[in-house]
């Protein structure tokens, strides 16, 4: 039999996904909108910034975490299937532990807070830590492939923009009329 995580590691190491998921998309959900002009206006000079940016609302934002929220259930529950062997599960545990880099890079970046860089480092980064090792110390082989997490999690992330812009510009229209 493949080498798969035990009985109690089969909830613990998933849920722990889900645990570090809320932990900093709680803090995006209620800092982003605040913070993002001053963010925006703390880049370098050479940073290029997507006009749409700048008109992120909540209501944007509120969508998008919801269907990231929605992809993050599926890995976790996948990664519960599947004793931690799931491609889902550990693509998007990859993707979003690694995040937590890019959180850290845009303060630096700015220097000063960003949204999501208060947990990256106490909450998302060393959660990444233990599932790696969580995984490995029970032989379950890596299924992770970059391009294709990066690829099904991006694109995900762009749908949920979109579609946080897309109740947002109609909400905004239908407020106006």
């Amino acid at each position: 039999m493949d080498a798969v995580l035990d009985d109690r590691q089969r909830w613990a190491v998933p849920l722990s996904l889900a645990v570090s998921f809320v932990a900093n998309d709680g803090e995006e959900i209620v800092t982003l909108v605040p913070t993002l002009h001053k963010t925006l206006d703390g880049l370098p000079s050479w940073v290029r910034v997507p006009s749409w940016s700048r008109r992120v609302d909540q209501r944007h934002v509120n969508v998008g975490i919801a269907m990231m929220g929605g992809l993050c259930a599926a890995a976790v529950a996948d990664g519960v299937r599947t004793r931690g062997r799931g491609r889902l599960y550990q693509d998007f545990q990859w993707v979003f532990g690694l995040h937590g880099i890019g959180h850290l890079a845009m303060a630096a970046l700015t220097r000063g807070y960003t949204t999501g860089s208060a947990t990256s480092l106490p909450v998302v980064l060393p959660q990444l830590a233990y599932a790696i090792r969580a995984l490995r110390a029970c032989g379950v082989p890596s299924t992770v492939r970059p391009l294709r997490a990066v690829c099904v999690v991006g694109g995900w992330l762009a749908a949920s923009h979109a579609t946080g812009a897309l109740v947002s510009h109609v909400l905004r229209t239908r407020n106006h009329d």
